[in-house]
């Protein structure tokens, strides 16, 4: 079962899903793109966090 993280950022909500293999996080984003990241230790939530993060950076900096 996928988990979800989710940053309101301007009044506008941004959610990614995210999965847990072994000891790889893969992250998808709103626009399809999958990042992955080994944990080694980090929780799953704040290691998807930066992703989604920097997902919404390039979004909002798009539309600036």
């Amino acid at each position: 079962m996928d988990d979800e993280i989710t940053i309101e950022h301007k009044g506008v909500q941004y959610t990614a899903s995210y999965i847990v293999t072994g000891d790889t996080l893969t992250v998808f984003l709103p626009n399809g793109e999958q990042r992955t990241t080994q944990l080694r230790g980090l929780s799953a939530e704040s290691a998807a966090h930066p992703h989604l993060k920097s997902y919404i950076h390039s979004v909002t900096q798009k539309k600036d």
